[in-house]
């Protein structure tokens, strides 16, 4: 996909490091990821925090000691440390014109942010964004980055669940809107928002619009069903 370099942005606060692994084992698992989609390479991976997540200097020793940059950020919460990381992204690419691709970790992702991120493909940047909540793989995000990643299977496994690769490219497989019930309404919900078709309503109603695709094209289906 991408002869060049990755850079990660990483929110620790939104997206920690689950407690069964360490810094380095995360890190191997994210170059696993990078690598299986076809990217160069891992350039660095820059980790915001809030000061006090890292009071204990021994446990900050364990990221630094795995090549991760700890990035302190001001009092402010999350709303101060994306602002830091936006900025950050923003300065990288300027100094590093169309020489990296980005991936940024982190939830959820306010419109300003996203808003940054929508600029940046088109000036010949791929940018991945993960995070560990499967409703953010709405239509606006996904026609803003090059790709959606679930952040908790890309820290623990090293393998992928790309949100945006996971559409149903095959209805026979379903024989009625029952059986697509057991997707669950995240699931339904991202389905039929790829689609660029209405996703609220109940878990019944939602498999039962998706279902229509069994039997009838996309664009052959009634206005009223379509955002």
């Amino acid at each position: 996909m991408s002869g060049k370099g990755v850079v990660v942005f990483w929110c620790l606060k939104d997206c920690p490091i689950p407690e069964s692994l360490n810094p380095g084992l995360v890190c191997a698992n994210i170059k696993k990821s990078l690598e299986k989609k076809g990217y160069d390479g891992l350039l660095s991976i820059k980790a915001y925090y809030d000061k006090e997540t890292f009071s204990d200097e021994l446990f900050a020793k364990k990221y630094r000691d795995a090549g991760i940059d700890l990035i302190p950020v001001p009092a402010g919460g999350k709303t101060a440390r994306d602002y830091k990381m936006m900025w950050d992204i923003i300065l990288c690419g300027v100094d590093n014109v169309k020489g990296i691709d980005f991936l940024v970790i982190l939830k959820p992702v306010e419109p300003e942010f996203l808003l940054t991120l929508s600029y940046l493909e088109p000036r010949g940047y791929n940018v991945i964004l993960a995070s560990p909540d499967k409703e953010v793989a709405s239509e606006f995000i996904l026609r803003s980055v090059s790709s959606v990643w679930l952040s908790t299977s890309l820290l623990e496994q090293g393998d992928l669940d790309e949100l945006s690769n996971i559409r149903i490219t095959n209805f026979d497989d379903f024989n009625s809107p029952q059986e697509l019930e057991a997707l669950g309404t995240v699931r339904l919900k991202i389905e039929l928002q790829s689609r660029r078709m209405k996703c609220g309503g109940t878990l019944q109603a939602r498999a039962a619009r998706l279902f229509l695709l069994k039997s009838t094209p996309l664009d052959k289906l009634p206005k009223k069903f379509k955002c």
